[in-house]
């Protein structure tokens, strides 16, 4: 049988590497689906009442179906706002309602005071005087109307009413300023906690007001696919198609596409294309990694190396597989 030559073999090194990277990706796929399947199921947070007002809101991630569902529920339009996001590069990741009822109240009572007519009473007033048992022709009533707050009363407006005119009702509703403060926090694994704070100013006091329901749905963040070139350092090791022998690759390589969560950070790159030199024969070639794995989330300390097959062709025209590691600069 006569000897394979080098372009079969490289034809053939290619295959396998090509089959080695279908098979990686598809194990990552099904990876990043089982932990988003876990993480949908277990990732639910209570809504916690903390000191001075503040509640830790209800929160849990949900599907893009459901994000959109609960906005609509809110009566809120996403598409306006998703096309002035589009201005700053930015998406939709997540919607946050609050809730609040008041205790409310009801009351018959006596006017809180009384302001002394400044017009003298007619006639036909002064005729029906000592009808006025109450005094109700003598002075204008007034009524402070104050809302219940945790134990407070918060000023709301006043009532006036004057018997003798014709419209005897003055009502004044106070101008009065409704404060809502979110505070997002994210963990390690980019799950976001949101934390609340309502306040009301009216006049010169500020009332904090404990939050009814507080609630927080965050659509499940979803790897991408992106065109976004990094520049990697790396050592690659492995065997000549060409010819017998072992071969070490130490290499500076371009990254032109990646796969992840981030940019910074892909979970996968791809297309790594640079210069090597082979240490055994001593030559300088071209490298290309098709893909490349990101194993810094099962070793700590480190977050940018990755491991990953290559291809490389030096000046003598020598073909080798290797497979190595790589470290972004």
């Amino acid at each position: 049988m006569s000897e394979l030559s080098w372009k079969t073999k490289v034809y053939i090194g290619a295959a396998v590497v090509a089959v080695i990277s279908c098979l990686l990706l598809i194990i990552k796929w099904q990876h990043d689906l089982i932990q988003k399947q876990n993480a949908m199921q277990t990732s639910f947070v209570e809504q916690k009442q903390l000191a001075d007002g503040v509640t830790r809101a209800q929160s849990g991630y949900a599907t893009k179906d459901d994000l959109n569902k609960f906005a609509k529920d809110l009566d809120i339009k996403l598409d306006p706002i998703k096309k002035d996001l589009n201005e700053f590069g930015a998406k939709v990741q997540g919607v946050s309602t609050v809730r609040i009822v008041t205790e409310g109240s009801k009351v018959s009572k006596a006017s809180d005071t009384t302001a002394a007519r400044v017009d003298p009473p007619t006639p036909n007033e002064l005729a029906i005087e000592n009808k006025d048992q109450y005094g109700y022709f003598k002075a204008t009533q007034i009524v402070k109307l104050n809302e219940p707050f945790n134990g407070e009363a918060v000023p709301f407006g006043e009532a006036k009413f004057s018997a003798w005119r014709q419209k005897p009702w003055d009502i004044e509703i106070y101008k009065r300023q409704y404060s809502i403060v979110n505070v997002l926090g994210v963990d390690e694994n980019g799950k976001h906690y949101v934390y609340n704070k309502f306040s009301i100013v009216a006049g010169d006091k500020k009332y904090d007001v404990n939050i009814t329901d507080s609630k927080f749905v965050e659509e499940y963040p979803d790897s991408k696919f992106r065109f976004s070139p990094h520049l990697y350092l790396g050592v690659d090791a492995g065997a000549y198609v060409t010819r017998v022998g072992f071969e070490v690759s130490p290499n500076l390589q371009v990254a032109l596409f990646s796969y992840g969560l981030t940019t910074n950070l892909p979970d996968w790159t791809f297309l790594g294309l640079g210069f090597d030199y082979a240490t055994q024969q001593q030559r300088l070639g071209l490298i290309l990694s098709p893909v490349n794995y990101n194993i810094a989330k099962h070793i700590p300390l480190i977050d940018n190396t990755y491991i990953g097959p290559s291809i490389s062709l030096d000046t003598d025209k020598n073909v080798s597989l290797l497979f190595g590691i790589r470290v972004g600069l």
